[in-house]
């Protein structure tokens, strides 16, 4: 009777030994392809919807900065992942999305309107599945006459978690450093560095 028992426990004590060693097998071979994958994939760039926006005449400086309006873009990450890619890749493979330049653009500057109006402009992000506002880049502007600026944020957020689903919304806000005298139509490109 004794040896039986040590005969069960010794069968037991080899499938809990199997079914270990499979366990530890399979995790280290999931977490190796993660890594491969990691490791092959390009890293992309992609551009964001621009948001068009007409900042209406502000007659005064205002102390503080001021909203100049909120706006929304479809932006489906898997897709672009998958057609930058050739179908290679999706959103799954991916661990990190930053901003790597903001363009900012006038389309109807003049010698008394235009970019050196403004003291800083800042990007906000929330979207359909983070609602928390995420502050992507402020950009301070230079007190000379220019309709575009192009910045790459050297400390740029990671919005991966924001583009889990498709819809982004954005908030802008600006502070002036002197009056405009007409609405000015600003157009704001962004491109994203996915890795």
């Amino acid at each position: 009777m004794f040896v039986e028992i040590l005969q069960v426990k010794n069968y037991s004590m080899k499938k809990i030994s199997l079914v270990v060693s499979v366990f530890f097998t399979m995790t280290l071979l999931l977490s190796s392809c993660k890594k491969i994958v990691t490791a092959i994939f390009p890293g992309i760039d992609a551009r964001v919807p621009d948001i068009t926006l007409t900042v209406p005449p502000i007659l005064f400086v205002p102390p503080n900065e001021m909203s100049l309006g909120n706006y929304s873009a479809y932006f489906n990450l898997d897709s672009i992942v998958r057609a930058k890619t050739n179908g290679a890749f999706n959103a799954n493979d991916i661990s990190s999305v930053k901003v790597k330049t903001i363009t900012i653009t006038l389309l109807n500057n003049d010698n008394f309107n235009n970019l050196s109006n403004f003291e800083y402009a800042r990007l906000g992000l929330t979207s359909n599945t983070m609602g928390d506002e995420i502050n992507v880049v402020t950009i301070n502007f230079p007190d000379t006459e220019s309709s575009t600026i192009t910045v790459s944020p050297d400390n740029s957020p990671e919005i991966r978690p924001y583009l889990s689903g498709n819809q982004l919304n954005y908030s802008i806000y600006g502070k002036l450093r002197r009056a405009t005298t007409k609405p000015l139509t600003m157009v704001v490109s962004v491109t994203v560095r996915i890795d």
